[in-house]
């Protein structure tokens, strides 16, 4: 079966392929230097170095972002993941560490066990572009936010990293005209040294939940479209959108 970036199973035989202990961590989009600086700037959280604040990592693959973050103060923090291998691999890399404070559970970014209004702040790099590619990728990106909105505390924020800019992502920088989504978005684009591994442009889209005053679209809209791998190793091409400035 070809590789599916929307594909549990795709994922899974990812995953169940690939060991902590053989292959370490693996960053899809962005290195971790540009991530941290993107939401020091912009999400409160990490602005006002609110420690105690508890986070959650959607889709957080194999990333070595919530270790870095715990070891910058950050305890308090969730990953999850629809890949059961990748979460094992994850435990067992925690289980090796005296990272407290941190989990990693197996979830569907679309149905969340989580109380609401359970955390502080969200982070996602990638995978609501790859929710977005499921057959119903409109409907599910709809529940996905209304997720985000349940669980997030007021005030609370979101960040996702996306390749895609506004014209593609409506459903980002629109979701406050959706039923069940409480958040307001603004776009910013990506300063051009903050590239993925495919030489494309990223998009970060942040999302307050329960206020709406300066979280309007960006005009400042850069777009690329092209056919290109996300990460190494992924045999599934995406498209990119192509440059252009309003």
């Amino acid at each position: 079966m070809a590789f599916s970036l929307h594909n549990e199973q795709s994922w899974q035989d990812f995953y169940g392929a690939w060991t902590m202990e053989s292959s370490g961590f693996r960053e899809w989009y962005l290195d971790l230097d540009d991530v941290c600086g993107e939401l020091q700037k912009h999400l409160d959280t990490f602005k006002a170095k609110k420690h105690s604040n508890r986070i959650l990592h959607s889709g957080t693959g194999t990333s070595e972002l919530p270790f870095r973050l715990h070891k910058a103060g950050y305890t308090s923090q969730v990953g999850i993941d629809f890949s059961g291998d990748c979460v094992k691999s994850l435990q067992s890399a925690l289980g090796n560490s005296e990272l407290k404070g941190m989990e990693f559970k197996k979830m569907d970014v679309r149905r969340m066990d989580f109380e609401k209004e359970s955390f502080h702040a969200v982070v996602d790099k990638g995978t609501l572009d790859c929710v977005m590619l499921t057959e119903k990728g409109k409907e599910s990106a709809h529940q996905y936010l209304k997720e985000i909105s349940r669980i997030l505390v007021k005030g609370g924020e979101a960040a996702i990293f996306s390749l895609y800019g506004p014209s593609e992502r409506e459903v980002c920088v629109k979701c406050h005209q959706f039923e069940g989504v409480e958040l307001s978005c603004k776009h910013y684009d990506m300063p051009e040294a903050f590239e993925t591994p495919n030489e494309g442009p990223s998009h970060l889209y942040v999302f307050r939940k329960g206020q709406t005053e300066g979280m309007t679209p960006s005009d400042d809209v850069k777009e690329k479209k092209d056919n290109d791998e996300v990460g190494r190793g992924i045999k599934k091409s995406v498209e990119l959108q192509e440059k252009a400035k309003d």
